[in-house]
């Protein structure tokens, strides 16, 4: 049989159509181990900024820890400058502040012998003459007592009572006031007081913000400002300074959104925005009466530069959910056992 001419080639085609084919698939084959692979160094990139952000956030909480801890430090160290020798001190919230107020109502004394000695901030101890009537080492220990708010004694001259509280907002007026009973009104008017407070318990790249209303102080909203802030190292040299105008820049932005968020919640007018993790959504308020402010001072005093309502500062320590934080800082005082 004579053999057949391949006159167009055809074999030769098919043989490099096979060929392309062939390393088509090879090709194939290659890209896919490439994309598994590709895959897997991409799910541990992931991972390892996931991992990244979650020791950022332990670092970031650790340093909150740290600055409200050293707040409360310095309050104690104040305390035990002087030699002083309080019986005992308490934080004090909402709950606990209503607790003590209710117990020490039901204290009754025949012969007239319960002192309310209530101070502003700004009036001192020896602006009333005590004589024989307190004695002498309950009213030092009271004197070195610093509070903004003001501060309030009760005592009893046969002893059995002697401490003094630190209330959570400030104390109006001045007064000594002996009787019968205890005069607790003016702490009574601060639990049923009304109008909206301003919560802010500040700190690098994650601040709360929240409002204190209703009757009593009952109705409590707030939400988290988040923005990135690197924790603190200190590698020290060009890579420290490198990192902390980073860092600078970084807070500074943080105070900027904590700023938009208090306007918003003041009732200014815009959008909360995205930046924020919201647990229920703040009310607008036409009028905030005041403004208590924890956590970072020296922060909070940059968020809130500017402002003409009235601020308390607390160092208090808060944690929990972020209504839980504001009325910690909002309600925060302090009882002290002479």
């Amino acid at each position: 049989m004579a053999q057949s001419l391949d006159l167009f080639g055809t074999r030769k085609h098919k043989a490099q159509i096979s060929e392309l084919q062939q390393q088509i698939e090879e090709l194939r084959t290659e890209n896919r181990k490439l994309e598994t692979k590709l895959d897997k160094r991409s799910k541990k990139t992931k991972t390892a900024i996931a991992r990244k952000q979650e020791v950022e956030e332990i670092l970031n909480q650790a340093q909150q820890r740290i600055t409200t801890l050293e707040n409360e430090l310095a309050t104690i160290v104040s305390e035990v400058s002087g030699n002083l020798s309080f019986s005992g001190t308490h934080l004090l919230n909402k709950k606990s502040f209503e607790d003590v107020v209710f117990k020490l109502g039901s204290v009754r004394s025949k012969s007239r012998t319960l002192h309310s000695v209530y101070l502003t901030g700004t009036a001192r101890v020896s602006d009333f003459e005590f004589g024989d009537f307190i004695d002498e080492s309950c009213i030092h220990l009271f004197d070195q007592i610093k509070s903004h708010n003001g501060k309030v004694l009760f005592y009893d001259e046969s002893h059995c009572i002697s401490l003094a509280i630190v209330p959570p907002f400030a104390i109006v007026g001045s007064e000594w006031v002996t009787d019968d009973t205890l005069d607790l009104n003016p702490l009574k008017t601060m639990l049923e007081r009304e109008g909206a407070i301003c919560g802010v318990y500040a700190h690098a790249g994650r601040t709360v913000v929240g409002i204190v209303g209703g009757h009593g102080g009952h109705d409590v909203s707030a939400e988290i400002v988040r923005t990135g802030v690197q924790a603190k190292h200190t590698k020290g040299g060009w890579s420290q300074r490198r990192f902390e105008r980073g860092r600078d820049e970084a807070i500074e932005h943080h105070v900027v959104k904590v700023r938009e968020h208090l306007r918003s919640m003041w009732g200014a007018g815009g959008d909360q925005g995205d930046h924020a993790d919201r647990t229920d959504r703040t009310p607008r308020i036409d009028r905030i009466d005041l403004i208590v402010a924890g956590g970072d001072l020296r922060l909070a005093r940059k968020m809130l530069e500017g402002t003409k309502i009235p601020v308390i500062e607390k160092r208090v320590d808060a944690e929990g959910a972020p209504e839980d934080v504001v009325a910690r800082v909002v309600w925060a005082g302090r009882l002290y056992r002479l």
